[in-house]
C-alpha cells in the first residue's frame, strides 16, 4: 500500500457550472495540485524532479467512477495514493469525498517520466518513487479500450486554437482542457437532463502553442465518443 495524503477543500464558485456542480476540468486540476502537494510533502517536488533528473511528471490517462458529483459550496475531502508502478508507468488513485465519507467521485490515473529536452518517455528510477511507498510490479496494467478516430460515424467537427491561457508549466496543453473543449460540443439541453457516470481520458501525443485543436464526436446512445487530433487525446463520457 502506498502512502495516502489528504486535503479538504471547498467547492468554489468559479470552478462550478450552470447546474452548480464541480467542474470536472476543475476536478481533475485540483487532483493535480493534492498530488503534487504529496510530492513536494515527500521530497519530491517538481522542482526536485528537475534539478536531480530533468524529468517532469506527465498524466497519460484517466478513468473516472461518479457516483454524485460535487456541488457548489459543498465541503470534501480529497485523498490520494500513488499505488503501484512498473518500468515506465506510475498508477494513482484519487478520492473526492463528502463530509459523511462517501466517495463521490473516484479517479484513477495512468502517469510517466518525460525528459523536459528530448520529450521522450523515461524509465521509472527507484530512487524517485521510493518515498510514495507503492508497490513495485513487473505488469503493464492493461488501459482502456477507445474507439478509433477511424470508426467513428456521423460525426460533428469543431475546431479551436491553441491558446496561451490554455498552456501548464510544462509548456504543452494544460490536460484539464482537452474535457472542456470535448463535453462543449454537446448539446446544452443533453447536458441539463443527463449525468455523467463514467468517463475516460486518454493522452497519446502532447499538443504545443501555436497549433489548432479538431475535435470530432459521436453520439452512440448514452456514450459520447470523442477524438482530438486524430486520437492525439481520446474521450469517452458514459451518462445516465
Amino acid at each position: 500500500m502506498g502512502i495516502r495524503y489528504q486535503q479538504t477543500y471547498t467547492v468554489p464558485f468559479y470552478e462550478s457550472d450552470t447546474f452548480k456542480q464541480f467542474k470536472i476540468s476543475s476536478l481533475l486540476a485540483v487532483a493535480l495540485q493534492i498530488s503534487g502537494e504529496q510530492s513536494s510533502q515527500l521530497g519530491r517536488s517538481d522542482d526536485w524532479l528537475t534539478e536531480h533528473y530533468h524529468y517532469f511528471w506527465a498524466v497519460i490517462e484517466y478513468a473516472l467512477e461518479i457516483n454524485k458529483m460535487p456541488v457548489f459550496g459543498q465541503k470534501l475531502t480529497i485523498e490520494t495514493e500513488a499505488t503501484q508502478y512498473n518500468k515506465f508507468f506510475c498508477y494513482r488513485n484519487f478520492w473526492f469525498k463528502d463530509e459523511a465519507g462517501e466517495v463521490l467521485v473516484k479517479v484513477k490515473s495512468t502517469w510517466i517520466l518525460m525528459d523536459q529536452e528530448s520529450r521522450k518517455i523515461e524509465r521509472v528510477a527507484d530512487d524517485i518513487v521510493a518515498p510514495y511507498a507503492s508497490e513495485k510490479i513487473s505488469k503493464i496494467i492493461r488501459p482502456y479500450k477507445f474507439k478509433k478516430q477511424a470508426a467513428l460515424e456521423n460525426v460533428a467537427e469543431v475546431t479551436y486554437p491553441v491558446r496561451f491561457s490554455d498552456l501548464d508549466m510544462n509548456g504543452h496543453v494544460n490536460n484539464a482542457k482537452y474535457f472542456d473543449w470535448a463535453s462543449d460540443m454537446l448539446d446544452f439541453d443533453f447536458r441539463k437532463q443527463k449525468q455523467a457516470k463514467a468517463i475516460f481520458i486518454r493522452y497519446n501525443h502532447e499538443v504545443l502553442y501555436g497549433k489548432d485543436i479538431v475535435a470530432q464526436m459521436e453520439q452512440d446512445g448514452l456514450t459520447s465518443h470523442f477524438s482530438l487530433n486524430d486520437d492525439s487525446v481520446q474521450i469517452e463520457i458514459v451518462w445516465q
